[in-house]
């Protein structure tokens, strides 16, 4: 669509919308003007002010004062707060030459007491008592204060009306003739009902809203505009229509109260709506909690503190107010927040309407009807745009969930999903679709990770991802996945392995390519005063029409990769050979199943010992399975297997009891104080039933969780972070002890362990084995010691080969050591003679 055409079309939207709001303007300009004014010619009017200071003159000592009156234009007197008395004297004359029926309406619901005299025979007699301190009147006197005036043609009369309030004293005085008060009734009636109909419909909109979401902002919206319809039908007086006389009586006595938990609900909406609430950490949003609790203890006192009183801390508190709602939207405007504009702009109408109400109450500014009703009106308009802006966000936010849904959170790259996406576009497009999927992985990207910061390690990557994207398309032709994106050819399958796709199925094409690229390893980048020196795998498959489904041809191509790693290469086209891997894969995840459920696998242990004592302070579990026709599987391959195909949590399950059972033994034969370690993965951790079989597995067996370390594995990266910590800390509670396991080499980083309640870090083999010949591998050992330290932490090094390095560690203060030179894994049966034969029972008494 063309701006032209925009514009049009937002102009064809906004003309009747105008027109509506022209016609709507007029009728009320129209219905200020049913009210008779001073110059009118068909009436005289004079009027007089007195005030009581003392509030405690008499009927008598006010008509002997009469002289003392100032004699004023209609609703020009200046009042103010206090327990003051007013008086008011009107004098009305009739200049027709016809009777007629005027009626004075006092337009001040929230007047405790309005006392009309009527000067007959020389005397003034009380003939009217308004006010909401009198419930016996009817409704419409008490929402509409008003005395009727009958006049003869060219009659005369005068009332002398007292007024007194703890509250907001101003009562503007309109003198109607009967039948335009009626209809000035009608419109106000009118525009009453729409507005409760509003907030009604508004109400029942946001709580379907919360029930979709569950998000507290459409409950806070609620209170928020019912509070209002709450303040507003108190000052109005419409509030005799909608609750019970009593309640009316206590809101209005209580308006003060009613604002406090309207600013309350103002500052909780603007922190959730601007998503504050989600940064607790900032300022704006700990001083907006403490005003906004602070209302609602003030809400409370204010109930027993007279109204005037209460009304000039609240005005003064209202400063504060504002000042941290502006400071909330000038903020998110300076971010460029899209749907923060919305509601700023909803915020004009209402800050209109709560200037005009105050004012106009204290008599500062000219009665009228849209004085009158301009709180009301703002609100209205206020939570139009509110709505509008409620509206903005969710679509935003939902677009925001997609775009996270479809892009990695930390670099912005698409991610799989969008790579599904781009691939069914191509699918669906010929019959014959001729592509391929290239993925290309960072070698040891786990291990570099650690030593950089997140900005660092994010320059290098987009950077890495240019040059890939500039060399592969040299020879290539790439397909977009994502064009909105910078990195428009590129999706991100996990982090340090990225995937591309390739107009061509040309098997010797991709290979010459992927070939010439190889050779340009190592790639050299810089971080500071760091060098790192990148190494990239390369893995393609093409489509064919047997290929399912993205993933399987994702899973081709790292499958490639996996087959050029065993074969010494860095590159490699999935193949028939690769096939018969995959169908390998297929049955050991079969196999595996069976075993766990028969119970065939075997665990063995490897000791620990305390480099300081050289007592064994306890045992590794280590996993082994034999299977009967591929021999003896690595327990990477099987566990990753186990990961794949979603029965880790099986696996992990048998580990932990069988350690039990094991633990049970060593008790048996005396050995009390020994500690088992057993391995766990992110996905045991995020597992909802996990801690549960721990609970009930350690109660079985009447073992205390203090017995086990469970050592956290990485191999995937943590997605919901907050689960994530409150299972750990759940884990901790419980009394299992923590540890990070190869410190180094996975996802694990100063930030992780760090924000995690960790007891224990294990130094992974890599930087043990070396440790007595590499100057590098002895300063991240020392470094890495020195931090666990810092951080309360005991550290554990595994890979221990010689005494050497042991006595290494042990002037490093590393507390346990672990590996050959102590022991090499062994069979349970095996381990316990192996404790026998080294006769240390006793270390564990």
């Amino acid at each position: 669509m063309s701006k032209f055409n925009k514009w049009m079309f937002v102009l064809f939207i906004l003309f009747p919308i105008l027109l509506f709001l022209f016609g709507i303007g007029n009728s009320f300009t129209d219905i200020s003007k049913l009210a008779l004014s001073e110059d009118d010619i068909s009436i005289d009017i004079r009027h007089k002010f007195f005030t009581d200071k003392t509030n405690q003159l008499s009927l008598n000592d006010v008509v002997d004062k009469l002289d003392d009156f100032d004699e004023l234009p209609l609703n020009k007197a200046k009042v103010s707060f206090g327990e003051i008395g007013f008086w008011y004297q009107i004098d009305i004359k009739n200049v027709l030459n016809h009777s007629r029926e005027l009626i004075v309406f006092l337009d001040n619901s929230m007047i405790d007491i309005i006392n009309v005299h009527q000067l007959k025979e020389g005397e003034y007699k009380l003939v009217r008592s308004l006010g909401d301190s009198n419930l016996d009147n009817i409704i419409l006197d008490i929402a509409l204060p008003n005395f009727n005036v009958e006049l003869e043609a060219g009659q005369q009369t005068s009332f002398l009306i007292y007024t007194t309030t703890t509250g907001a004293a101003n009562v503007p005085i309109s003198i109607y003739d009967s039948e335009n008060f009626y209809r000035y009734k009608d419109a106000v009636y009118l525009l009453w009902g729409a507005f409760i109909g509003i907030v009604a419909v508004m109400s029942v909109y946001n709580l379907i809203l919360f029930i979709g979401t569950r998000e507290k902002l459409y409950l806070l919206y609620i209170g928020y505009i019912a509070i209002f319809l709450i303040e507003l039908a108190t000052v109005h007086g419409y509030g005799v229509y909608i609750m019970s006389l009593p309640l009316f009586d206590f809101f209005s006595k209580n308006i003060i109260s009613i604002n406090y938990l309207l600013g309350y609900f103002t500052l909780m909406f603007a922190s959730h709506y601007l998503k504050f609430n989600e940064e607790p950490e900032r300022k704006v949003t700990r001083y907006v909690n403490y005003l906004s609790y602070s209302y609602l203890v003030l809400s409370v006192i204010s109930v027993f503190v007279v109204e005037y009183i209460a009304a000039q801390i609240f005005f003064s508190l209202q400063i504060l107010l504002y000042g941290l709602a502006v400071t909330m939207m000038y903020t998110r405007l300076k971010e460029g927040v899209k749907w923060a504009n919305f509601y700023i702009f909803s915020w004009l109408p209402l800050l209109v309407g709560t200037a005009v109400g105050p004012l106009l109450l204290t008599g500062n500014l000219e009665y009228s009807f849209w004085s009158r009703h301009a709180l009301l009106l703002g609100v209205v308009f206020e939570i139009t745009f509110m709505a509008m802006a409620l509206a903005h966000r969710l679509r935003t936010s939902e677009n925001d969930r997609l775009y996270q849904a479809s892009h990695d959170h930390l670099f912005g790259f698409a991610n799989s999903n969008s790579l599904e996406v781009a691939v069914k576009g191509l699918t669906e497009k010929s019959n014959e679709p001729s592509f391929s999927i290239m993925i290309v992985s960072i070698s040891k990207y786990e291990s570099i990770v650690p030593y950089l910061p997140k900005e660092s390690l994010k320059s290098i990557v987009y950077q890495f991802v240019s040059d890939v994207e500039t060399e592969l398309s040299n020879e290539l032709l790439l397909i977009d996945i994502d064009k909105d994106s910078q990195y428009m050819k590129m999706a991100m399958i996990r982090e340090g392995v990225f995937a591309f796709l390739v107009s061509s199925n040309d098997e010797h094409l991709l290979n010459n390519v992927m070939s010439q690229f190889a050779a340009q390893q190592p790639i050299t980048y810089n971080s500071g005063e760091l060098s790192l020196n990148i190494k990239c795998l390369i893995g393609a498959s093409t489509y064919t029409s047997r290929i399912n489904n993205t993933n399987e041809l994702v899973n081709k191509a790292q499958q490639a990769i996996e087959l050029a790693i065993g074969n010494g290469n860095l590159h490699g086209i999935y193949n028939d050979h690769v096939n018969n891997n995959d169908q390998r894969k297929v049955m050991l995840a079969s196999d595996l199943q069976t075993a766990i459920e028969a119970g065939s696998l075997q665990l063995y242990h490897q000791p620990q010992t305390s480099t300081s004592t050289g007592m064994v302070v306890g045992s590794e579990v280590l996993l082994r399975w034999s299977h009967p026709n591929y021999g003896f599987i690595p327990p990477d391959e099987f566990v990753r297997i186990a990961e794949d195909t979603g029965i880790i949590n099986k696996l992990s399950e048998w580990v932990f009891n069988k350690s039990c059972e094991h633990l049970v033994e060593l008790m048996k034969l005396g050995i009390d104080n020994h500690i088992v370690s057993v391995n766990m993965s992110v996905h045991d951790v995020m597992h909802n039933g996990f801690i549960s079989y721990l609970i009930r597995t350690i109660e079985r067996y009447q073992l205390r969780a203090d017995m086990f370390v469970l050592e956290l594995t990485e191999t995937v990266s943590v997605t919901d972070t907050k689960k994530f910590t409150r299972n750990m800390l759940e884990l901790k509670d419980i009394g299992f002890c923590l540890a990070i396991d190869d410190f180094g080499t996975g996802y694990s980083s100063l930030t992780y362990v760090s924000k995690h309640p960790f007891d224990k870090l294990k130094i992974d083999r890599e930087f043990i084995k070396n440790l007595d010949q590499s100057d590098k591998d002895f300063t991240i050992v020392s470094a890495t010691i020195k931090m666990a330290k810092s951080l309360g932490l005991e550290v554990v090094a595994e890979g221990v080969e010689d005494q050497k390095t042991l006595t290494l560690l042990k002037s490093l203060n590393c507390e346990w050591a672990q590996g050959y030179h102590i022991s090499k894994p062994l069979p349970f049966e095996a381990y316990v003679e192996w404790l026998d034969e080294e006769s240390i029972k006793n270390s564990f008494s």
